[in-house]
């Protein structure tokens, strides 16, 4: 007596799987989304806390036009390492002596490229990022 799978019951398992994998694969992508939405949000706070240090000590905010900008001119007074390195987002800060909003835009490519969610100094989030 042979043992083994007869054709008709591999072919059920195949499909079983082709099921599984059409469920399972936008859920993915969707959590990974909203992650990497979650990553920019905590960066722009990040990025708040060093302005709100440099207004502290200089009495005004500044602005910067790019994450590399923004972690040499915040890196005395919180590390923003993983800012600078961040390849999902790019960050930009347009203050004035007062105000200032963070803006996080989301690199292009992808279902959400060019989206973007901002910060103000008074801790509101907007933007139209829809992970």
């Amino acid at each position: 007596m042979k043992r083994g799978f007869t054709l008709i019951e591999l072919i059920i398992v195949v499909i079983i799987i082709g099921i599984l994998a059409t469920l399972a694969i936008p859920q993915y992508l969707s959590a990974t989304e909203r992650a990497r939405g979650g990553k920019a949000k905590n960066a722009l706070v990040l990025i708040s806390q060093g302005e709100k240090l440099l207004r502290a000590e200089t009495d005004a905010y500044a602005s910067y036009g790019d994450k590399v900008a923004i972690n040499a001119g915040l890196e005395s007074y919180i590390e923003l390492t993983g800012v600078a390195m961040d390849t999902d987002w790019n960050y930009a800060v347009a203050a004035t002596s007062t105000t200032f909003t963070i803006t996080a835009t989301r690199a292009t490519g992808g279902k959400n490229g060019g989206e973007t969610i901002t910060l103000n100094q008074d801790g509101t989030i907007a933007g139209n990022f829809t992970p």
